[in-house]
């Protein structure tokens, strides 16, 4: 075999090395520009439903602050309203309590005056 001859199956091997390089290039190139437009696609689908998600979530939390606010009032009014039972009731049993002191006072003193005479 010649010098030629070796050279030449060399040159056809590169070839053909860079036949293939060029297919898988091809290849490539044809996949990024499909994986593109399909990122393209999927960020046109998927805006709305990003909006639709920020729009919730500003609602939740319009709720969340909406319901913590109304949360404050209940436990205003409730306080309030055990304040008023608890004074109502040392209202309405202060009296009851004192004759019954009194009732005791008189028991104690009628048992006492009535032991000496």
């Amino acid at each position: 075999m010649s010098v030629s001859a070796g050279v030449t199956i060399i040159a056809i091997v590169m070839i053909i090395i860079l036949l293939i390089i060029a297919v898988t290039a091809a290849v490539l190139i044809r996949s990024h520009l499909r994986l593109e437009r399909l990122l393209a696609r999927v960020e046109q689908d998927v805006g709305p439903l990003v909006f639709d998600i920020k729009v919730a979530l500003a609602d939740i939390k319009y709720i969340t602050q909406t319901g913590r606010v109304q949360m404050g009032r209940v436990d205003s009014t409730l306080r309030y309203l055990s304040e008023e039972i608890m004074d109502t009731t040392d209202a309405l049993v202060r009296p009851v309590h004192e004759l019954g002191l009194w009732y005791r006072a008189l028991r104690t003193g009628w048992r006492y005056f009535s032991r000496k005479h």
